[in-house]
């Protein structure tokens, strides 16, 4: 991939901005937009809250909330159109989509006519993370004290704590998701979320041709171990990134210690033993198969409650490498008008109520084949925001109303494994004890990372000049963007 860095009037724009001294415009606040925009006439008594969208939205997508004659309007401004004046899908580079961002970002923080953001706003959804911390937005938490269906005794405290900066919540998460690594207690004991000289220790322990994620290829390895934990490694709140610290060295030479494929495809030794795998949770159901563990599609949670295996997460300094991803995640606009923000938490709010979300959670689709009506289940959405909708849920799927009570694979028909609510309330309690939410990495930064460590485990630089590089190259990013 071809990298594109934004240019230095963009990026001494952008750090230099404040919210505090923002500067409103609301006659040009249509043309300053660098996408499309809807507006359309509407009741002069409704309250028109706009949302940006990176993408233009499905037609109808709002009309529900429009048409229920509440007072208030949803309109929205889209940075990509998806066809052109003759009907053709339109296609962006990304200096485009950049700039887009950048247009975007200096219309929330410069004037008002911005009230809805999310991550689904931007391109590049690392832009998301850097407006919270620079007071784009307002406190949920001064609109949910006096809501008696969206409050923070109704929701996840410890998903809500972990959203907050300095105590303020200024995005809320509609549902989430676990992401950690699991391994056999044989091989990697009964504690917990390990720190990297635990996980050193144990694979030491281990015989000569064990497999990680079931591969010894360096780039397999970096993969499972490094990347999909890079997050650990970069503070945009204090606009440091951390690449030459002593735990990342380490990991990155444990890598280095494999040999490289080249990009190419490797033979797999399935007899070998293999020593941790990937174990991502969207939710109950995807707990009792583990989506994501490559090691074996038979694996349920019920293993982890027996003991037979054990969730150690990514390894990391203080062994806090599991974390928690956010889905569904809506911001008001501080420079927003009062009037404008309560009326965009009236629109917000219906995402989190416990009758939305159960309704939404998971889909049930009917569709004719050869004359015989056949039942479908979409995933879920994730683990619900809402404590009585997510108990619900629970429920739900124990008792098999979200899937049907029997399946077939290879012409033979084998009943639906299900969990039990003991199940789900193991995986409840280790969601209790991840103490991070991870945050969308910057695309160029991924891109500076992967770069210089693919040369590392290709033989083309040493591992000092790869830590310089990405510490170097990272941390005047992050210091300009942030």
């Amino acid at each position: 991939m071809k990298k594109h860095i934004l240019s230095a009037a963009m990026l001494m724009a952008l750090s230099l901005t404040s919210c505090s001294n923002a500067v409103k415009n609301v006659e040009n606040s249509a043309e300053n937009s660098s996408g499309t925009s809807q507006i359309e006439n509407s009741n002069k008594e409704d309250v028109v809250i706009t949302i940006a969208l990176a993408v233009e939205p499905e037609p109808g997508e709002f009309d529900e909330f429009n048409n229920a004659d509440n007072g208030y309007r949803i309109e929205y401004v889209a940075s990509h159109s998806l066809l052109d004046e003759n009907g053709d899908p339109l296609m962006y580079t990304t200096e485009e989509s950049k700039k887009q961002d950048f247009d975007l970002i200096q219309r929330i923080i410069n004037e008002d006519d911005i009230d809805i953001v999310g991550a689904f706003s931007f391109n590049n959804p690392a832009y998301y993370e850097i407006l919270k911390n620079k007071g784009a937005f307002v406190d949920l938490y001064e609109f949910m004290k006096d809501d008696p269906d969206v409050n923070p005794e109704l929701m996840n405290k410890h998903v809500l704590e972990l959203c907050e900066n300095d105590g303020h919540l200024y995005g809320l998460p509609s549902s989430y998701n676990v992401q950690t690594m699991i391994g056999k207690k044989e091989y990697v004991g009964d504690k917990q979320n390990w720190t990297v000289d635990e996980f050193l220790e144990h694979w030491n322990a281990m015989p000569d041709n064990t497999t990680i994620n079931r591969s010894r290829n360096a780039e397999d390895i970096y993969y499972t171990i490094l990347r999909s934990n890079l997050t650990s490694y970069v503070d945009y709140a204090k606009a440091e990134v951390y690449f030459d610290s002593p735990d990342f060295r380490k990991l990155l030479e444990f890598c280095g210690s494999f040999e490289s494929n080249y990009g190419e495809k490797s033979e797999l030794d399935y007899n070998a033993p293999d020593f941790i795998s990937v174990y991502a949770v969207t939710g109950f159901m995807s707990s009792l198969l583990g989506y994501g563990y490559s090691g074996t599609n038979e694996l349920s949670v019920s293993h982890i409650k027996d003991g037979e295996y054990t969730l150690v997460g990514y390894p990391d300094s203080d062994g806090q490498g599991s974390y928690i991803s956010t889905n569904g995640e809506y911001s008001i606009c501080v420079h927003s008008s009062k009037e404008k923000q309560s009326a965009a938490w009236e629109y917000i709010r219906q995402f989190y109520t416990e009758e939305y979300q159960q309704d939404h959670v998971v889909q049930r689709y009917e569709q004719y084949i050869d004359g015989e009506k056949v039942v479908s289940f979409s995933p879920e959405s994730g683990f619900l925001i809402n404590n009585n909708a997510r108990k619900t849920t629970a429920e739900r799927i124990c008792n098999g109303e979200y899937s049907n009570p029997t399946y077939e694979n290879k012409g033979e028909t084998f009943e639906t494994p299900l969990p039990t609510m003991e199940d789900c309330e193991l995986i409840e309690n280790y969601v209790d004890t991840i103490n991070r939410i991870d945050t969308e990495l910057d695309r160029s930064l991924w891109e500076i990372v992967n770069e210089e460590i693919i040369a590392y485990l290709g033989g083309d630089q040493d591992i000092d000049t790869t830590i310089d590089l990405i510490q170097n190259r990272a941390s005047l990013m992050v210091s300009e963007r942030s």
